[in-house]
């Protein structure tokens, strides 16, 4: 009996680590996708690298808070802010957590 308990527990424990590291995956993808928009965005203005973010983010299924989602450029430099909240049940049927995921880029834009 004590084995069948250590072994759900076990489960449970498994499937907690899988749902936050999938939330975790889904984050560094998009902050890769947000990297490469930035890095190839000499030619666009703030407004259209901002479309192009949240164009990327639809696709990825994420609903950014417009709050906080901000595009400056300064020079060749590039700042992105965003945020979204993803939510994660951490137990099968259980309440979902509510994870903050919130970005800050800056970085150089590639040069012509």
């Amino acid at each position: 009996m004590s084995t069948i308990i250590k072994l759900l527990i076990t489960a449970l424990v498994l499937n907690a680590c899988f749902q936050g590291g999938r939330s975790a995956w889904g984050f560094y993808q998009f902050q890769d996708e947000v990297q490469q928009a930035v890095l190839f965005s000499t030619s666009q203005s703030p407004e259209q690298l901002k479309a192009r973010i949240a164009n990327a983010a639809a696709e990825m299924q994420k609903e950014l808070d417009p709050d906080t989602f901000t595009v400056t450029y300064q020079g060749t430099q590039a700042r992105i802010r965003a945020a979204y909240t993803d939510e994660v049940a951490l137990l099968p049927g259980g309440s979902k957590y509510k994870w903050l995921h919130e970005l800050d880029v800056d970085m150089r834009r590639m040069a012509y």
